[in-house]
C-alpha cells in the first residue's frame, strides 16, 4: 500500500493482506505460532540447534525423525524444551550419514526421557501399512500393549493437534480398526476397518 505523506513525497505503508506472497505468509503465521513448524532432524546436534531456534524466537516445533539420537540426556533435553517428537521410521535401512548411530536400541533411550513422542512411516521409507509392527521395539522396553498403540493412535493426533482423531469417542470422526484377535499376533488380522465413519474394508 502506498499513501501520500505530503506533495510530491511518497511513503511506503502496511502491505494489504493480498499485496503479501504466500511464501512470505507462511512464515509470519510460523513466527506467530498460527501453525507448528515439522522439523527434520536426525542427529543430535541438529536438535540443539533446533533447540536454539524454538527459544530465540518462540516458535512452536515437532522434531520429525530423531532416529540418529543416541542417549537419553539428549532426548530429554529435547522434552525440557516443549519439543514433541514424530519418531522413525524405524527398521529401515541406515542409508546416510545422519544415520551413523541410527538404532533399534535408542528406542529404550527415548522411553527413559519422558518425551512426547508419537511414531512415524516415512512412507515409502516403510510402508505405511507396516509401522503397527516397529511397535514391538517399544513393548521391548516395556510399554504396554495400549500405551504401544497409542503411539500412531491418540498421542500422534495430540502432537499434530488433531483434535477430532485419535480417540474413539462421541464428536470424533470414527477412524479405527476392528481386529479378530490381539493385533500383536501374527496370525490376527482386521475384519473391519472404519475411516471417517464410513466402513471402508471388511472382511
Amino acid at each position: 500500500m502506498m499513501e501520500k505523506q505530503s506533495e510530491g513525497t511518497v511513503i511506503k505503508g502496511k502491505k494489504d493482506p493480498d499485496e503479501i506472497d504466500p511464501l512470505t505468509e507462511i512464515f509470519m503465521d510460523i513466527l506467530s505460532g498460527k501453525y507448528k513448524l515439522m522439523v527434520h532432524t536426525h542427529k543430535e546436534d541438529d536438535a540443539n540447534l533446533l533447540i536454539g531456534l524454538k527459544n530465540e524466537f518462540g516458535l512452536k516445533v515437532v522434531l520429525n525423525h530423531g532416529v540418529d539420537i543416541h542417549s537419553t540426556e539428549a532426548f530429554r533435553r529435547i522434552a525440557q524444551n516443549g519439543i514433541p517428537i514424530v519418531y522413525g521410521p524405524m527398521d529401515s535401512h541406515p542409508y546416510k550419514v545422519e544415520l551413523k548411530h541410527e538404532s533399534w536400541r535408542n528406542t529404550e533411550y527415548l522411553l527413559e526421557s519422558g518425551a512426547k513422542f508419537c511414531m512415524m512411516s516415512d512412507h515409502p521409507v516403510i510402508l505405511q501399512r507396516t509401522i503397527f509392527y516397529t511397535l514391538r521395539h517399544l513393548l521391548r522396553f516395556g510399554l504396554s500393549k495400549e500405551q504401544a498403540i497409542s503411539k500412531i493412535t491418540s498421542e500422534t493426533a495430540s502432537i499434530l493437534g488433531l483434535d477430532d482423531l485419535g480417540t474413539v469417542e462421541k464428536g470424533k470422526l470414527a477412524s479405527l480398526t476392528i481386529w479378530n484377535g490381539d493385533p500383536f499376533s501374527l496370525e490376527s488380522f482386521p475384519i473391519s476397518v472404519f475411516g471417517e465413519g464410513e466402513e471402508v474394508y471388511s472382511d
